[in-house]
């Protein structure tokens, strides 16, 4: 990755799996994400990704799935827009002890994956490195140097441009 992108109105997912795995940018971005709950029960960041069997693992060490059996039809299940839904056991939840924080109205838990994940995950951690803080006081204040991205209908002629405010 040799570029960086740090325009905030950028970091919805489509934009950040284009960045990241079409040109190679390195993405200063906040990620729009409406995953985190405020109400004290667990976001989907508690929540650990568990690539190699394509499940969440809860905190209590609990499995969420997206499928439960084999189906012949490799569409069913598939949200319209990519969003994969994971799902816990309702007899698993049922018994556990950390029900109250984790889906205390609903029978069962369910975490959704939205598509780029791996894109909005790296554009996270992005955000954690030194590299990011020390770049941060150049994007805002009068007078900084500030990257701005610029895109047209077609994702594939991208220009990043500086401009001084």
């Amino acid at each position: 990755m040799h570029c960086r992108a740090v325009d905030t109105a950028y970091g919805n997912a489509e934009n950040l799996g284009w960045l990241v795995e079409k040109r190679s940018i390195i993405p200063f971005i906040p990620v729009i994400d409406k995953s985190e709950r405020t109400d004290g029960t667990w976001s989907r960041s508690d929540f650990e990704w568990d690539e190699a069997n394509d499940q969440y693992i809860c905190p209590e060490g609990h499995a969420l799935k997206q499928y439960r059996r084999n189906y012949s039809d490799p569409n069913r299940g598939q949200d319209t827009g990519g969003r994969k839904k994971y799902r816990a056991l309702k007899a698993t939840c049922q018994a556990c002890p950390s029900k109250e924080i984790c889906c205390p109205k609903a029978e069962a838990r369910y975490v959704t994956r939205e598509p780029h994940e791996e894109a909005r995950e790296f554009a996270r951690e992005c955000r954690k490195t030194k590299a990011y803080k020390v770049s941060r006081p150049d994007m805002s204040g009068s007078g900084k140097t500030r990257g701005v991205l610029s895109t047209t209908l077609d994702p594939g002629s991208a220009r990043v441009q500086i401009s001084r405010e």
